[in-house]
């Protein structure tokens, strides 16, 4: 699954629209296939990644994981991301998922925006 991401998520900050529209149909093709756990556990080292390029390409395929497999579905995990003491790069990573899972969602974020507002909260 990792290999696969490492290859697609660039497509999602391509110029090209039709380039980032099949990013997003891969990796959203992907999440379905492969579950939530591991797509969560093949991106989460690049959470905290020293790299802004990377954790912001990993936003953004989170963002597309929470729009295929339902967001509810990544609300524990981001709580757990942006309560993290460890680094700072991590809740900014977080942070930058809840702001792409709802540019990507648009008002289909509105049943989750309580949640989504309390784990951005402490940060």
């Amino acid at each position: 699954v990792h290999q696969i991401l490492v290859v697609i998520e660039p497509l999602l900050i391509d110029e090209d629209y039709y380039a980032r529209v099949e990013g997003r149909q891969v990796i959203s093709n992907l999440a379905k296939a492969a579950g939530v756990a591991s797509m969560i556990a093949s991106m989460r080292p690049d959470i905290d990644d020293p790299d802004e390029y990377v954790r912001n390409t990993t936003a953004r395929a989170f963002s597309v994981v929470a729009s295929a497999l339902g967001i509810s579905s990544l609300l524990p995990f981001l709580k757990a991301v942006c309560r993290s003491k460890k680094s700072w790069q991590a809740r900014h990573t977080g942070i930058k998922v809840v702001q792409q899972t709802s540019i990507l969602v648009g008002c289909g974020v509105l049943p989750h925006l309580r949640a989504m507002l309390e784990i951005v909260e402490p940060c």
